[in-house]
């Protein structure tokens, strides 16, 4: 697990070595992506000063995600750097409404913990989702599916005719204009 006791932190520091898995890193009812087998966590825990935890490894994991176009589940290899510092949070004034809330450079930065548990947990599923890309394909010429009959055009052609989508009226001007032969 990813659960680090602050007490057993030694004065030089903890070595980590840790096979990530759906449970670990709160990602059981995630529909976006899976983890497949075989990822871990390697890094270093310290203290640097008092109450302040560094965090510095790295994440490599395989994730299994869907194709934006064929819609095929394919391996997407994630490899981060973190250098993260982790504050203890220490309850200061009431809680301000959300709208209200103003985060400076540091809060931006520096994670907090509670307790005497640190979950790298949540680290390692923000990061895992930071790392997907926004447009997620199998492969770049990706072929997609056939708006026709729905078949994977990577696996197969298909003989379908797509019908040409109807033009809006309100363009038929523009339309006469960029292509004057058609009528």
């Amino acid at each position: 697990m990813l659960l680090i006791e602050i007490k057993r932190i030694p004065p030089e520091g903890l070595d980590i070595d840790e096979a990530i898995d759906p449970a670990s890193v709160h990602l059981e009812a995630e529909a976006d992506f899976s983890l497949h087998p075989g990822g871990g966590f390697r890094g270093r825990v310290e203290f640097v000063d008092g109450d302040t935890v560094h965090v510095n490894g790295r994440l490599a994991s395989p994730l299994e995600v869907e194709c934006g176009r064929c819609l095929e589940r394919y391996r997407f290899p994630v490899d981060a750097r973190l250098d993260l510092f982790f504050l203890k949070h220490r309850p200061q004034q009431p809680e301000e409404q959300e709208e209200d809330v103003r985060l400076d450079d540091r809060d931006v930065v520096v994670g907090y913990y509670e307790g005497d548990v640190l979950d790298l947990g949540d680290v390692v599923r923000e990061q895992l989702v930071l790392s997907l890309p926004l447009k997620r394909l199998c492969r770049e010429d990706c072929r997609g599916l056939c708006p026709v009959c729905g078949s994977n055009r990577n696996r197969q052609a298909c003989s379908c005719s797509v019908p040409e989508e109807p033009v809006d009226p309100r363009l038929e001007g523009l339309r006469r204009l960029l292509d004057p032969d058609r009528q």
